[in-house]
């Protein structure tokens, strides 16, 4: 439970006082099961229709009394920004996706019914990560913001599952709208309620070979468009060979090609992905790998061919200084000690550079619960989640809150 755990909170500096909250019969840990179980019915997989999901989610908000702001996107598809509180600047973003990868078999019990056994919820996307939106929501709605001193905003994107690929509309009103300006944003991907700081970037890319088919018997003397992807995803597997010096690897994801057995391949395709540190020029760990694109296409050449390389997806690692002092800040406001690295990618780095503040990795859930059958988060987690974000926003909106507090003594002071 977040409560009895104090390393990394100053005994001089307890949390600050909770934000006042609306009357409501049903415990915060109650509804935010009941919104989890709302959300997780709606089988909002990656490129598949949100719509649904997001008018729940902004008649919810609005009835609670959010400035509530749509961004349509393609074929049902939607991002939304919500504000509680007042339009100012200041306070603290969190966000949340709200695609969740297929289901696929395997399942005990129905993917999209949250069912309850023991202290587990089960469900597609309760821990990655509809199980933090439904906390954050359940803390957001519980609150009354009619006395906050700066906002609380919730961001909510599509399709983050296949390379962030729906963000990029919220991150662009967000970034043009200049009372939208946090001191943090938090992104809830499933950590376990660790606080993490940083993350790997991602490209991912799709090499495309075309050329004349012919007979197989001229195999030793004719290329074609298979031996030449081959060649390709040869240098791909090549720069893993030095992933520790490069501070980067690649995975050669898939490779479809060829007609038939007796058939020199007229076509190949193949998809890879590069994972990069915050450090790291991926155009330039890849050299090696669009040199023998180069060769490709002059081997082809001859043969009516082409290649074609197509950018599929792309997002920046994450790189916020533990020692930032809203990093620091933050910690003492969750009352979780240290910092460090994420193994897996996510929009916290695409949030830092649109809005140019810190951002954060935080959310309830455990990744190695995400993408499998029976995917589920406990109850404590739940709780935890609901206990941290009221915090929260205890400590960014609310005028007896830290950071206000600390903002409005240093603005006096100079």
């Amino acid at each position: 439970m977040l409560g009895p755990r104090r390393e990394g909170r100053s005994q001089t500096s307890p949390l600050p006082p909770a934000p006042a909250p609306k009357e409501n019969p049903l415990s915060l840990r109650d509804e935010a099961v009941d919104l989890l179980a709302a959300l997780v019915a709606f089988p909002t997989e990656s490129r598949t229709p949100n719509a649904a999901l997001i008018d729940l989610v902004a008649e919810r908000a609005a009835e609670a009394g959010a400035a509530v702001n749509r961004v349509e996107g393609p074929a049902g598809r939607s991002n939304l920004h919500l504000r509680f509180g007042p339009e100012a600047p200041g306070g603290v973003l969190v966000c949340g996706h709200t695609d969740v990868v297929a289901a696929g078999p395997g399942w005990a019990t129905d993917p999209y019914t949250l069912t309850v056994c023991g202290d587990r919820l089960l469900g597609r996307g309760t821990a990655d990560m509809k199980g933090f939106i439904a906390c954050a929501l359940a803390a957001a709605i519980r609150c009354d913001p009619s006395g906050w001193k700066a906002p609380l905003h919730v961001g909510l994107s599509y399709d983050e599952e296949i390379g962030c690929a729906g963000v990029a509309s919220l991150l662009q009103r967000l970034a043009g709208d200049p009372l939208v300006a946090p001191a943090i944003v938090v992104v809830g991907e499933p950590t376990g309620l660790t606080l993490r700081t940083s993350h790997a970037g991602k490209v991912t890319y799709t090499v495309r070979a075309s050329c004349i088919p012919g007979h197989s018997s001229l195999a030793p003397t004719r290329t074609n468009a298979l031996d030449q992807i081959v060649a390709v995803a040869r240098a791909v597997i090549e720069v893993n060979a030095h992933a520790t010096e490069l501070g980067a690897s690649t995975n050669v994801g898939t490779l479809h090609a060829g007609a038939a057995v007796n058939v020199l391949a007229p076509s190949a395709e193949l998809c890879f992905e590069c994972r990069h540190r915050c450090s790291c020029d991926p155009e330039e760990i890849l050299a090696d790998v669009w040199a023998q694109v180069e060769i490709a296409r002059a081997a082809l050449a001859g043969l009516e061919g082409a290649v074609e390389v197509v950018c599929d997806a792309r997002y920046p690692a994450l790189r916020t200084s533990e020692n930032h002092p809203e990093v620091k800040f933050f910690a003492e406001v969750i009352g979780r000690a240290g910092a460090g690295h994420l193994q897996f990618g996510c929009e916290a780095g695409l949030y830092a550079e649109y809005l140019s503040v810190p951002a954060v990795v935080f959310g309830p859930g455990h990744i190695g619960d995400a993408h499998r059958p029976d995917e589920f988060i406990t109850t404590d987690q739940i709780v935890d989640a609901c206990t941290a974000l009221t915090a929260i926003i205890g400590a960014y909106c609310t005028p007896a809150g830290a950071h206000n507090a600390t903002r409005h003594a240093t603005s006096a002071s100079t």
